[in-house]
């Protein structure tokens, strides 16, 4: 694992929305949001698009986001949006919370989309909080929104706004490992899924890596 300073890489904040929590079976992605940092600074670059799914938005799904079937029935299908989102991401770190979720969306529609590589490590913050704050009770992105007195205002529960609201908390984490001089990539291999080159579709169901 590299052991570059956290602060001098690139990053792709991402999360997804979907029709429901099991990638293994009918569920899709209705929403992709992501967004660039160097080190804990936003580049301003930004992918945000609605994705239209195979299967109906079920009613309760809907009234946690907002989104409905009317807002996605003439959106691209992810046939069409996942090699856009793939190319953005390029071999950029990736940081998600609760990054087990969204990597079983990307691992299944890699399982379909063949011809993309996927070597991405991606940080966990979710993960990374526990570690961090283990005295703290709350790790949703809320409660750690609220100890941060992050007051960023975004549309929680939609794709951007999420990734707005975790670079911000993740910025801080960031701030919290210099103070500890945990600020190395390797430092929190506890808090990374780690795919190895070329086999990486399978590696994504593994546990993350943790410290001995």
């Amino acid at each position: 694992m590299s052991k570059a300073s956290l602060f001098q890489l690139e990053y792709i904040i991402f999360d997804f929305e979907t029709t429901g929590l099991n990638a293994d079976k009918d569920d899709d992605i209705i929403e992709i949001g992501a967004l660039k940092l160097k080190g804990s600074e936003p580049t301003g670059e930004v992918f945000e698009t609605l994705v239209r799914p195979s299967k109906k938005i079920p009613l309760k799904v809907s009234q946690v986001h907002g989104i409905t079937d009317k807002d996605v029935e003439n959106k691209p299908t992810i046939e069409e949006i996942f090699p856009k989102f793939m190319s953005f991401i390029g071999n950029k770190i990736l940081v998600a919370h609760n990054a087990e979720f969204d990597l079983s969306f990307i691992k299944k529609y890699l399982k379909r989309f063949t011809q993309f590589p996927f070597n991405n490590s991606c940080i966990d913050t979710l993960q990374l909080s526990r570690q961090l704050y283990s005295y703290e009770k709350g790790h949703s992105l809320s409660a750690i929104a609220s100890r941060f007195e992050i007051r960023k205002k975004v549309d929680r529960h939609r794709s951007l706004g999420d990734c707005y609201l975790t670079a911000e908390i993740f910025s801080e984490m960031l701030k919290t490992l210099k103070r500890r001089k945990l600020d190395m990539l390797h430092h929190i291999k506890s808090c990374i899924f780690l795919p190895p080159p070329r086999i990486a579709v399978e590696a994504l169901t593994q546990e993350p890596l943790r410290l001995l």
